[in-house]
């Protein structure tokens, strides 16, 4: 039994220990004086029931072992999982009943209806109790379990027990993803091969011109004779690797917490993991940055191990109103290598996030941008920025699920 935690707890078991003594003596006292087959047979009929009030109290909670299973093997958002909760008793005592409740995180709960992470069980001698309760359709996420609380008491309610077993767990739901069929930048075309070592180095160091220099290149890739000439800040351009390189960014800050943007938010999610397991199929280095309020970087890599970090990375970020994507990403400009194209997935489409990828079209970065439909008007000034997007020539999609080949692409130029 749980010990009582304050002056007030204990105040009131006593007076019930009085209450239940008083009734007790008072029958006796009646059965003595009045006599009789009816007054014996309720003073041992309390007597009874005194007897079981006082085991009730007696044995502790703490007797019970409880075990939680969890559903085997990797669950992907949208399919059911299942939770067993198993209760092993030492003494098959018999409770009038025992409610177990399976204590989840309130953005665990809020999935399942009712409260069915609660069960009661009711009198019986059987050492071991289970019940099992399913999460229907989970959402992508990592969920914690917290613990199991018991509690029962006796038939009048004198003595109420609870006691909560720490059992921590996590539940991690990895995102949907879609087959990517039809899309032509992901393609592994049989004309692009992978350069040796000695031919990457050659290309990034080969110098193909030079450009006007914009806010943000290297101060180190200055070409200081075609300045002195031109009277014009001018950047070196380089050759660049033709192998096939993509960096999916997604866009963790969301422009609200409405309905419609958090959904359109898990789809951009369920779009960089088909991008990232259709790159890890087919052999394309990928990399990922997720940037908002807690940005996170993964540079370009293949290979199952890759595919893992960032599938993992993945089913566990929360998109949230905080941060500013544009200075975000900008931070990162310096780790950007010659020659990535970028995949970028958003929700939403602000000025400097126009401005930012207009720099990197001016660097002769190939960019794929990706707007996540959230019931956008057509004619809101986000639209307008979209189709500025693309007369600065980016390659961009409106999507209104996380399947690209579904997408009308809006091309460049369009």
């Amino acid at each position: 039994m749980k010990r009582p935690s304050n002056v007030s707890s204990w105040i009131k078991l006593i007076l019930r220990v009085l209450v239940v003594a008083a009734v007790f003596i008072g029958m006796y006292s009646y059965a003595m004086f009045q006599g009789g087959f009816v007054s014996w047979f309720l003073f041992y009929s309390i007597t009874v029931l005194v007897v079981l009030m006082l085991l009730y109290a007696a044995i502790p909670l703490g007797s019970f072992h409880v075990k939680r299973e969890l559903g085997d093997g990797a669950v992907i958002a949208g399919a059911d999982y299942k939770v067993t909760v198993t209760i092993r008793r030492r003494w098959p005592f018999p409770f009038l009943y025992l409610s177990v409740t399976d204590h989840i995180e309130d953005n665990l709960k809020r999935q399942l209806k009712y409260n069915h992470s609660k069960m009661i069980f009711y009198p019986t001698l059987k050492r071991e109790l289970t019940y099992t309760y399913t999460i229907p359709n989970a959402k992508r996420g990592e969920y914690v379990l917290y613990g199991v609380e018991l509690s029962t008491s006796d038939m009048f309610g004198f003595f109420y027990k609870k006691t909560l077993v720490e059992l921590e767990d996590t539940i991690l739901v990895y995102p949907n993803y879609h087959e990517i069929e039809r899309w032509s930048a992901l393609e592994n075309r049989e004309t692009e091969t992978t350069l040796s070592s000695l031919d990457f180095i050659e290309d990034v160091t080969s110098v193909a011109g030079a450009r006007e220099y914009v806010p943000g290149d290297k101060l180190t890739s200055i070409d200081w004779k075609v300045t002195a000439r031109s009277s014009k800040l001018m950047t070196k351009e380089f050759e660049e690797y033709t192998g096939q390189r993509f960096l999916i960014v997604l866009n963790n800050h969301l422009p609200n917490m409405e309905y419609e943007t958090l959904e359109a938010y898990e789809k951009s999610v369920e779009l960089a993991t088909s991008l990232v397991m259709h790159s890890s199929r087919n052999q394309i280095q990928v990399g990922l940055w997720t940037v908002g309020k807690e940005s996170a970087a993964y540079p370009i890599d293949s290979g199952p191990e890759q595919q893992k970090r960032l599938i993992y990375h993945l089913a566990k970020i929360r998109g949230d109103s905080n941060g500013d994507f544009a200075k975000g990403i900008k931070e990162y400009d310096d780790k950007i290598p010659l020659g990535t194209t970028l995949l970028i997935a958003s929700t939403e489409l602000t000025d400097g996030m126009l401005e930012r990828i207009r720099i990197y079209l001016s660097r002769r970065t190939r960019v794929y941008f990706c707007l996540l439909d959230r019931e956008i008007d057509s004619q809101s000034t986000e639209m307008k920025r979209f189709e500025q997007l693309k007369r600065y020539g980016a390659e961009a999609y409106l999507l209104s699920g996380g399947n690209i080949d579904h997408a009308i692409p809006s091309y460049a130029g369009d």
